[in-house]
């Protein structure tokens, strides 16, 4: 299973990775590393998107046994890689999935609006 790396700094833009797995599904390929910094879909927040290598990591899926798949455009080799989040998309995320906690402590506080979908 991959360490989380946005649990320990999610302001990380950049991490060395290795390529535990790449397996070709369709035209993209399905890529499992020892560690990531790109955050799946959970929680009501969208997936990172970004780079790995050249290959241009387009979604970002935990399976239910918990191992991260990183879907990407093309074949990435066993071995090290870099990888980069696309910083502009991921601190938007963050921003908004922040303000909607916000927001929605504000219905809960003012008005007993429980939040029961975003």
């Amino acid at each position: 299973m991959s360490v989380r790396l946005y649990y320990q700094d999610s302001f990380l833009r950049e991490f060395e990775a290795q390529v535990m797995a790449c397996e070709a599904s369709g035209e993209r390929y399905h890529v499992v590393l020892d560690r990531t910094a790109f955050y799946p879909t959970s929680g009501g927040q969208p997936n990172d998107t970004g780079r790995m290598g050249e290959a241009a990591v387009v979604d970002v899926v935990e399976r239910e046994d918990g191992v991260i798949v990183h879907v990407t455009d093309r074949a990435v080799a066993l071995g090290s890689v870099r990888g980069a989040l696309d910083w502009a998309r991921r601190f938007d995320h963050m921003q908004q999935h922040t303000g909607q906690h916000l927001l929605s402590a504000a219905f809960v506080e003012l008005f007993k609006f429980p939040t029961v979908s975003f």
